[in-house]
């Protein structure tokens, strides 16, 4: 497929990476999935691909200090709770979660069409 459609998805929980990784591949998307935001950060696909989808559970990784956007060069889609004030960087869309229907996959489209 494509690079143009790869989708990166960062998401600890692996139940969550994992309806993440159906849903955007039943839509035509090829996805690379990472449980850290550091391992996106060095894979080759992240600089490449049409955006990176981020769960905000990543940026509060126990693992280690708060986590920034800012080494990811493409578009970010943050998965959050609540909007935050404290997140800001060019090329960043919010949604909130719950997701309903196709709020993602219509952002999705709408990077592509570009």
């Amino acid at each position: 497929m494509a690079i143009a459609k790869t989708i990166i998805v960062v998401a600890p929980e692996s139940a969550f990476r994992r309806s993440l990784e159906f849903a955007l591949e039943v839509e035509g998307f090829s996805v690379e999935s990472h449980a850290l935001l550091s391992e996106a950060e060095q894979s080759p696909t992240t600089a490449i691909a049409l955006c990176t989808v981020v769960d905000e559970g990543v940026l509060r990784s126990r693992a280690g200090p708060p986590r920034s956007l800012e080494r990811i060069t493409r578009p970010v889609i943050l998965l959050a709770n609540e909007l935050s004030a404290t997140v800001a960087r060019k090329g960043l869309t919010i949604l909130t979660k719950p997701l309903r229907g196709n709020d993602l996959v219509d952002v999705l489209q709408g990077l592509s069409a570009v």
